[in-house]
C-alpha cells in the first residue's frame, strides 16, 4: 500500500492553530479523533493543550510541488554537530537536522540523507534517545531508502517515539526545543527559496505561520526551565513582532466528517495579504534566529 505523503507527520514541527486549552482526557481524546485532521498536520500534547501543527515535512512537500530546485547550501553542515554540547543546543539542532532529514528525503537526494540521518542519530544519543533511532531502525531506513514514501513514514514514526518519551520522562522543554528548531529550519528554507524565487504559494504558506509565532512561545515560556530559553523566547518575540504585520484573511467552511472513520476534516480557508518589505523582513530575523541555533 501506497502512504500519502500528506499523512505524514513528524516531531521536527510547528505550531499553527492553538484547539483546545485544559482539556480533559476524555476531551482530548474526542478532539483527536474528530477535529483534527491528520492529513494538514502533527497534533501535539503540551500539559493538556493541544496543538494542530504543520510539519517542515509539509513546508519541503510545498517547495517540491512549486518545482523549486533543492538546495544543499541550505542544509546544516553535518560539522557543526561537534559544536553541539549543550541540551539546549542539541535539541534545538535535532529540529534543524530532522528538518534537514525530510527535505533531503523528499527530494530523494540519498547521500544528503545518509549524511543528516547520522548527525540525527548522533543527537538523539546525547539526548539518551538511542532507543529510538537503533540498529532496527537503521535497517528500515537502509532498506526503504528508495522508497519515498515509506522512508519518510519510517522517520517520522522514530521522531514521534522520542517525543512521546521525552513527555513520559518530564523533559518537555526538550520537546519543545526540537519543535522549536524544526519550525525554524522550515521558516528558513521557505524564506530563502522565497527570496531566490519569489512564489505566491511559498509567501502565502509563510504568511499562513502567523499563529504559529504565539503557540512556540507559549510553549517555550511554560518549559522555561531555569531560563535557559530566554534569549531565543525574546529572539521570536521580535519575529513576532513582524509576523503582526501580517494580516490574513478567515474564510469559515463546514467541517466535512467521515462517519467511518469517526474524522472530522477541517476545511476552511485564509488568504494572507503581506506586504514584500515585511517578508525580507521575516526573512531576515529567521536567519539571524537560525544563525544563533547552528553557531
Amino acid at each position: 500500500m501506497k502512504i500519502n505523503l500528506k499523512n505524514i507527520s513528524s516531531l521536527f514541527i510547528a505550531g499553527l492553530m492553538l484547539l483546545s486549552c485544559g482539556t480533559s482526557s476524555d476531551e482530548k481524546d474526542k478532539i483527536n479523533s474528530e477535529l483534527l485532521d491528520p492529513t494538514n498536520s502533527l497534533n501535539t500534547d503540551f500539559d493538556g493543550k493541544i496543538f494542530s501543527i504543520p510539519s517542515p515535512i509539509q513546508m519541503a512537500l510545498l517547495l517540491k510541488e512549486t518545482n523549486v530546485p533543492f538546495n544543499i547550501e541550505l542544509l546544516n553542515d553535518t560539522k557543526n554537530v561537534e559544536k553541539y554540547t549543550t541540551e539546549y543546543k542539541q535539541a534545538l539542532n535535532l529540529g534543524i537536522y530532522g528538518a534537514d532529514l525530510g527535505y533531503a528525503s523528499i527530494n530523494e537526494e540519498n547521500s544528503a540523507s545518509l549524511s543528516c540521518l547520522s548527525v540525527v542519530e548522533t543527537l538523539t544519543d546525547k539526548l539518551g534517545l538511542s532507543g529510538v533511532f537503533n540498529k532496527s531502525f537503521i535497517a528500515r531506513y537502509e532498506k526503504n531508502k528508495t522508497h519515498k514514501d515509506s522512508l519518510l513514514m519510517i522517520v517520522s514514526e522514530a521522531f514521534r517515539n522520542g517525543d512521546d518519551y521525552l513527555k513520559n520522562e518530564k523533559r518537555k522543554n526538550t520537546s519543545a526545543l526540537i519543535l522549536t528548531g524544526g519550525w525554524i529550519e522550515s521558516m528558513y528554507y521557505a524564506c530563502a527559496l522565497n527570496k531566490a524565487a519569489p512564489n505566491k504559494k511559498i509567501v502565502q504558506r509563510i504568511g499562513e505561520q502567523k499563529q504559529t509565532m504565539s503557540t512556540i512561545i507559549e510553549i517555550l515560556v511554560e518549559n522555561n526551565e531555569k531560563g535557559v530559553n530566554n534569549q531565543l523566547i525574546k529572539e521570536l518575540q521580535n519575529l513576532k513582532v513582524s509576523f503582526d504585520l501580517i494580516k490574513i484573511d478567515y474564510k469559515f467552511v463546514q467541517p466535512k466528517t467521515d462517519e467511518a472513520r469517526k474524522l472530522t476534516t477541517l476545511q476552511h480557508t485564509s488568504s494572507v495579504i503581506v506586504d514584500a518589505k515585511v517578508i525580507e523582513e521575516l526573512a531576515t530575523k529567521v536567519i539571524s534566529i537560525r544563525e544563533s541555533i547552528i553557531n
